[in-house]
């Protein structure tokens, strides 16, 4: 957890999506790594109880090395 927004992680993303989730009033915002073939997907949303802090979720392995 990051009282930051988006934390610069060493990659490229892509933001494909917005979304309300149940019992929260903060949005969820989704991205994909901006590299062709890498289908790696990252979640960003505000803690529901601690709106300060921000949760990252990960899914699946990047096929490249770092961007940066």
């Amino acid at each position: 957890m990051s009282e930051i927004e988006v934390l610069d992680d060493g990659y490229r993303w892509r933001k494909y999506g917005k979304k309300m989730v149940k019992k929260c009033p903060n949005p969820r915002n989704n991205y994909r790594c901006s590299v062709d073939g890498c289908t790696v997907k990252k979640r960003v949303e505000r803690d529901k109880d601690d709106p300060r802090y921000v949760i990252t979720t990960y899914e699946g392995n990047h096929t490249h090395p770092t961007s940066s």
